[in-house]
């Protein structure tokens, strides 16, 4: 039975291949998250990635922040304003999205308050002569107008759904506003000119 005999130039040789095989790639670095990546870490963990990742990616869409090595002692007071700040203009965050959401609840209330109080909007369009359709259509265009003039209502024309594209004919018709997910009927008569 014969051993495979390996010299020990052939060895240092074979381990040196190994070096150099992974001498083209970088260290990794340790990063903060700031959210959650997914494959990578949560928020506020540090973790290890490849430089290129935070270089390229991380960093510059505000994903991860590099983590300061510390050279010599540390500055615990200064950390713990730093903390403390951080913390302060979060809580702001919050506290400006909170009466942002109280303001756009106040706005979507007032809307519907002022939709709920009208009875119908009147239209007048030329007809043809011995049916009930009408030569212009009602769109939501005219609607959205009409809601402005009369009544100082900014409503998105995408946000108004009729039954079918738009109202082709004479008569009462209903209409459908959305209003922040929650719909509102209104009544649409269109008249002969």
């Amino acid at each position: 039975m014969s051993f495979p005999f390996i010299s020990a130039r052939q060895f240092v040789r074979s381990s040196k291949s190994i070096i150099v095989r992974n001498a083209h790639k970088k260290a990794s670095i340790k990063v903060r998250l700031n959210e959650y990546i997914e494959g990578v870490g949560l928020q506020d963990e540090i973790v290890s990635v490849r430089p290129g990742l935070m270089r390229n990616i991380l960093f510059p869409t505000g994903k991860a922040t590099y983590v300061n090595v510390h050279q010599g002692p540390r500055n615990r007071q200064l950390e713990e304003q730093q903390r403390l700040s951080a913390e302060q203009l979060k809580a702001d965050q919050v506290s400006d999205a909170v009466s942002e959401a109280n303001k756009r609840k106040a706005r979507v209330n007032q809307v519907e308050s002022i939709l709920s109080g009208v009875s119908a909007l009147e239209f007048k369009r030329a007809v043809v002569p011995d049916t009930t359709s009408t030569f212009g259509s009602v769109t939501a265009d005219d609607l959205a107008s009409k809601l402005k003039d009369e009544y100082g209502l900014n409503v998105d024309k995408q946000l108004i759904q009729f039954k079918t594209e738009r109202i082709k004919s004479l008569g009462e018709h209903e209409v459908v506003i959305q209003v922040a997910g929650s719909p509102v009927t209104l009544k649409v008569v269109v008249a002969a000119a």
